[in-house]
């Protein structure tokens, strides 16, 4: 028999591996989804749902996947269960619930996902120019049948195989019609994976249920103590030798889709005016990320070249003091100084000092600042940027919550 060379027997061994952490559908029945090029018998999906129409108990639950490995930084993967459920409605808002679990159902055991998020998404229109599932290269567009969560859906598939160049593939399933789907556009399964002689990465998220609410009651809206994003703002303040700068960080979601604006010269009056112009990312994309940022961050905190960040100290936020983790990193040496950046990670990304601070700032250094710092003598200040507030923007009578 001719021997297999390297890369034929690396990419056999990588896809074995690939099929067992994915789970196919034998084995794990919750996570199948089959597809066709002709329909079925019969179909039973349901009229057309959107926002408008929500309903307290709405909801959908996903399976997870992903992992990554490559030379020099070894590997990490993660799993779970993901739900989005509604759980106040009152016009223009609907409530969501985001809740992350294992497998088994027991809480999750990284930081990122061992609490449940609040997200407010506002009854209106879909924003302009929405952004493609593949943002890269062609494209093919199939329409199918897929039976999947216990249903035949009408559905598109989204696909780009880059596989033969050592490239990705990529899919992305969504029902035509996204009924009961609403909530995350329709969206019944997306897989992406990549595989090389050095590395692989890989990571799904598919469709296993969903169920529609009784509707006899709007639900009380929650407290904004663990916000996704939606609906609150913050401001980073920037210091350098040419003075001081704010920058206010706004965020919404409108009908599925969260949006984001930096403003340079933070408004006046109310905290957040406008969002034209903002950037957009899908919800079930915003979703992707979280599950894709445990296997790129597996630990807390976050790990440089493989060593515990070295210090602890603790960082002044208004009235509070809030314990952190301090990591020194040397960035580019110049004949006789070091520039060294010193960035500060919450110690306890849950801690009570951060209530109501949105997700991308919790799981992100709090404070950096660069010096330049001399073989002999004193260090010199160049640049530092500091979160400095948060909060919602919405009026009180809007949204009940608190601000900082």
């Amino acid at each position: 028999m001719q021997r297999l060379s390297f890369r034929q027997g690396f990419i056999a061994v990588a896809w074995v591996a690939l099929v067992l952490l994915m789970g196919c559908g034998a084995s794990r029945p919750r996570g199948f989804i089959s597809v066709t090029e002709f329909p079925p018998g019969s179909s039973t999906e349901e009229a057309p749902k959107s926002w408008q129409d929500a309903r307290v108990g709405d909801r959908v639950e996903y399976v997870f996947d992903a992992a990554v490995s490559g030379s020099g930084r070894g590997g990490s993967s993660s799993a779970g269960q993901l739900f989005v459920e509604v759980v106040a409605v009152q016009a223009p808002w609907v409530w969501l619930s985001i809740r992350i679990a294992r497998n088994d159902g027991q809480p999750h055991p990284h930081p990122f996902l061992s609490h449940d998020f609040v997200l407010p998404m506002r009854m209106g229109e879909a924003p302009p120019n929405l952004p493609d599932p593949i943002k890269d290269g062609s494209t093919s567009i199939t329409r199918v049948w897929a039976f999947a969560a216990g249903q035949h859906w009408s559905a598109r598939q989204f696909a780009r195989d880059d596989s033969l160049g050592d490239g990705p593939m990529q899919q992305w399933l969504y029902a035509t019609t996204p009924g009961p789907l609403y909530l995350t556009n329709g969206l019944l399964r997306i897989y992406f994976g990549a595989v090389s002689p050095s590395d692989f990465a890989i990571h799904s998220l598919t469709l296993v249920s969903f169920q529609r609410g009784s509707g006899a009651t709007q639900g009380t809206p929650p407290a904004m103590d663990h916000p996704w994003g939606p609906g609150t703002w913050y401001e980073i303040r920037e210091r350098t030798h040419q003075g001081v700068s704010d920058k206010r960080v706004c965020l919404d979601a409108e009908q599925g889709y969260l949006r984001r604006k930096i403003w340079t010269r933070p408004p006046t009056g109310k905290r957040c005016e406008h969002f034209q112009g903002a950037a957009v990312l899908s919800l079930e994309d915003a979703l992707l990320n979280l599950v894709n940022k445990t296997v790129g961050v597996p630990t807390w905190p976050p790990l440089n070249d493989g060593r515990p960040l070295p210090r602890q100290g603790r960082l002044q936020l208004g009235q509070d003091a809030l314990p952190v983790y301090l990591d020194e990193t040397p960035n580019g040496q110049e004949y006789v100084s070091l520039k060294v950046a010193v960035r500060a990670f919450a110690t306890d990304v849950w801690s009570p000092v951060l209530r109501g601070l949105p997700m991308e700032v919790r799981f992100n250094q709090v404070s950096e600042e660069t010096v330049w710092q001399p073989w002999a003598g004193v260090h010199h200040f160049i640049s530092s940027s500091r979160l400095s507030g948060w909060g919602t923007w919405m009026e009180p009578s809007e949204l009940s919550s608190s601000t900082r």
